[in-house]
């Protein structure tokens, strides 16, 4: 009877190991991509248009479940200057269901835009010796647990 249960208690290891090794783990989101993109409006006098464009991979499985479970991407424009980069606006929070944010085939996207006219907040540097404004985000990808990771998006530079 003993070397029945030996033989059974080895069978179930080998079983569930064997399973193990079939089920794919659930992936960390470790990696994150930002992009902002500032442009004109031609319909629109003096409007500039923001496109924000970030990429957390994945696969989709864990997309959806990251963002079911309370994750969120949450951005922040600064200010290119020597010395500091203030903040110019934000925090900016997507949650599940929210416009622009989705689980795809290749992680979580947000893909956002929006117009603001001349002289908003993306004006960083304005004043008698304006020579232009350098603009860039950061991109947070916070899971449901709040660990989070970021990324810094390429500097956008106008008069805006």
């Amino acid at each position: 009877m003993k070397s029945v249960l030996n033989r059974l208690a080895a069978l179930t290891v080998a079983t569930v190991g064997v399973i193990g090794l079939t089920t794919a783990p659930a992936q960390a989101a470790t990696e994150i991509t930002a992009h902002l993109e500032i442009g004109f409006n031609n319909g629109v006098p003096a409007a500039r248009t923001i496109n924000l464009s970030v990429h957390v991979p994945m696969n989709e499985y864990d997309a959806n479940g990251y963002l079911i479970h309370g994750a969120r991407i949450q951005v922040r424009f600064y200010g290119s200057d020597p010395g500091s980069d203030p903040l110019l606006y934000g925090p900016v929070t997507w949650y599940k269901d929210d416009y622009g944010l989705t689980a795809g085939p290749d992680g979580i996207h947000l893909d956002y835009g929006w117009e603001v006219p001349q002289g908003s907040f993306l004006n960083e540097d304005s004043g008698f010796a304006n020579n232009g404004d350098e603009v860039y985000i950061v991109a947070k990808f916070i899971d449901g647990d709040g660990a989070t990771i970021s990324a810094q998006s390429n500097t956008e530079e106008g008069l805006y």
